[in-house]
């Protein structure tokens, strides 16, 4: 339930990688399956689990069978990477400061073997105005990195994003992302390298206190419950998930689903999407839920053992921002079913001194000889992303609006950053349709 490449088919059971093999001289765009995109499972997961083309069905990917690799996940991290480079001349990195992507680096320079590695920062300014440049230049120097950094500025560094018809790219800056994709060209990069789905594959899951302490005993359990505490459902839902192991299956992940996403228990979708869209986009949401809250029943599993579920599956990688290929080795078939093969409790390092290091205590692992230098708090860009948002220009027309698919008046007076980088790239991505011929409706 990993899917690295989007595989589509027609009615007559052909299939391919792009859709538009399949869809014909004159390809239709599905308008209602567009506007799926902005419920709140797509909207809040990034993720897009059925094709916006007419007459053409997104394959389910095949589920990913956990596996333990010999030696270990740092064996497993670096034999992905290796996999992921072979045969590249010049090895390209996205870098923010983070644990993530700064394991993927800290691979990636380990098996160059004299390949030249070129690492791509974004200069943002975090939330406690820290620049994610001077932390990105600093793991570099103390790690003694043998890595070219290109630094690329918001402002200025900005192109237009590789068009796929999979459908659009939901990140977070993506005209910059494009300009980085266009300088890897220029540089002759082979592939790009990234941290992504570091967080959902080994993101420490809520309602894990039995898990942790039968696996690393009561003081562990204890630390973990304080840290469980600060967030999320805090101590109720840690009391919660122990009272409803001794309900029916059924009744369990309903519970369950209720306490982890009471936002998603009867979702709406956003008020931006028009009529008839939105009811429609909303019914699919409401039926979307019933279907995973019955796969936790149908599975047996306890609320960690769903939350940990929930967080991957499904997951959907952005097509490329460009013309170089985008791998994480997180996602690689090497290193995922590894990942999945660890006990959930071992996701938590209850003596690691930071609760940011304590969560990602399996990244940490990766870069065993680099413990010290490493940040132990976690660098947020929410204003970064706020700006971007605001780049969508709401006053001029707009083709989501002209075809019916948003409210032009919600529009005008829509805040939330999600809804409107969201609209945007629909935005992008409808133009981009029309130009290669396709009827939208």
């Amino acid at each position: 339930m990993i899917e690295r490449v989007a595989r589509f088919r027609d009615g007559f059971g052909h299939t391919a990688v792009d859709p538009l093999e399949l869809a014909g001289p004159v390809p239709g765009v599905d308008l209602s399956a567009v506007g799926l995109l902005l419920a709140p499972p797509v909207l809040s997961g990034e993720f897009m689990p059925f094709s916006l083309w007419r007459g053409i069905e997104r394959l389910e990917p095949e589920p990913v069978v956990p596996r333990p690799w010999p030696g270990g996940l740092r064996a497993a991290f670096e034999e992905a990477v290796r996999e992921l480079t072979a045969g590249v001349h010049t090895i390209g990195v996205k870098v923010s400061g983070g644990l993530d992507s700064l394991a993927t680096l800290v691979h990636a320079c380990a098996v160059a073997d004299g390949r030249r590695v070129v690492g791509f920062v974004i200069d943002m300014t975090d939330d406690c105005g820290g620049s994610s440049v001077a932390e990105v230049q600093r793991l570099v120097r103390e790690l003694a990195l043998d890595v070219e950094l290109v630094v690329l500025h918001p402002e200025r560094d900005r192109a237009e994003p590789h068009w796929s018809a999979v459908g659009p790219r939901f990140d977070g800056m993506p005209e910059v992302n494009a300009a980085a994709a266009q300088r890897a060209a220029e540089l002759g990069v082979g592939v790009m390298l990234s941290g992504d789905g570091s967080d959902e594959l080994l993101g420490v899951p809520r309602y894990a206190t039995a898990a942790v302490v039968r696996r690393h005993g009561l003081r562990a359990g204890a630390r973990y419950l304080r840290d469980a505490a600060k967030g999320g459902p805090g101590l109720f839902g840690e009391a919660a998930a122990a009272v409803a192991g001794l309900f029916p299956r059924r009744a369990r992940a309903q519970a369950y689903w209720a306490v982890n996403w009471p936002e998603w228990t009867w979702p709406t979708a956003t008020a931006v999407l028009a009529e008839p869209y939105r009811a429609r986009a909303t019914e699919w949401a409401r039926s979307w839920v019933r279907e995973q809250v019955a796969g936790h029943a149908v599975g047996r599993r306890t609320w960690a053992e769903a939350d940990a579920f929930d967080a991957l599956f499904p997951y959907t990688p952005f097509p490329p921002s460009g013309e170089v290929p985008e791998e994480s080795p997180f996602l690689h078939p090497v290193f995922l079913p590894a990942a999945l093969a660890l006990p959930l409790a071992d996701r938590y390092r209850a003596e690691l001194p930071s609760a940011y290091w304590r969560y990602k205590a399996q990244v940490l692992g990766l870069m065993p000889g680099a413990r010290a230098k490493l940040p132990r708090s976690k660098q947020y860009f929410r204003g970064a992303l706020a700006r971007q948002a605001a780049t969508l220009d709401v006053g001029r027309r707009l083709r989501v609006t002209d075809l019916g698919l948003v409210d032009a008046d919600r529009l005008a007076r829509e805040e939330d950053t999600g809804v409107l980088l969201y609209v945007a790239a629909i935005e992008r991505w409808l133009v981009g349709a029309e130009r290669r011929g396709a009827v939208i409706g």
